[in-house]
């Protein structure tokens, strides 16, 4: 089989199955908040905290393979499709990164206007239950907070690597070799 066409093959499955992945973390986040996507195994998940861990992991899925996927093309294709993975990823990290940064008040015992209150304290309550009302709870959410800016992080370097066609990994080893060299 010819290289291009093995390419071809090798993008569509990816772009495939990180759809797959992409729409089952939306229907996922769907279900976890209480309406009906047609996905009883994550009502029927009794912790919230496992609940939010499904929609993470298969929303990560996704968005790295898409990533990934992005990767392998070329010119303005390459370019305009790593630009809507990580704006597409942005947009799922930062309620994240919201919830995790909300969560400190609500430990500590603030009340948040009620729309946001009911999900955050759902989640505080999982988390007091988890480890006690202490001081491990914050180190959870501090914990959370890093991953959720490395969530925002990494795709935004990555893509303003692919655009600039910046080979991060191949500069990181020039920088050691010299410093080896010295």
């Amino acid at each position: 089989m010819e290289e291009s066409k093995k390419k071809i093959i090798k993008q569509s499955v990816m772009i495939a199955v990180a759809t797959v992945f992409i729409i089952l973390g939306i229907l996922s986040i769907i279900q976890a908040t209480g309406s009906n996507a047609g996905l009883g195994y994550i009502s029927a998940i009794p912790n919230v905290i496992l609940k939010y861990a499904v929609v993470i992991i298969t929303n990560a899925i996704g968005i790295m393979l898409m990533s990934t996927s992005a990767g392998t093309f070329e010119g303005k294709v390459k370019n305009i499709f790593s630009i809507a993975v990580c704006a597409y990823s942005t947009i799922m990290t930062v309620p994240l990164l919201l919830a995790f940064v909300l969560m400190f008040p609500v430990g500590a015992g603030s009340t948040l206007p009620a729309f946001l209150d009911d999900m955050v304290r759902e989640i505080v309550v999982a988390f007091q239950d988890l480890v006690g009302n202490n001081g491990w709870q914050f180190v959870i959410y501090t914990l959370g907070v890093i991953m959720s800016v490395i969530f925002l992080a990494l795709p935004i370097l990555s893509t303003y690597c692919t655009v600039k066609e910046i080979d991060l990994i191949k500069l990181i080893k020039e920088k050691t070799n010299k410093k080896d060299r010295v």
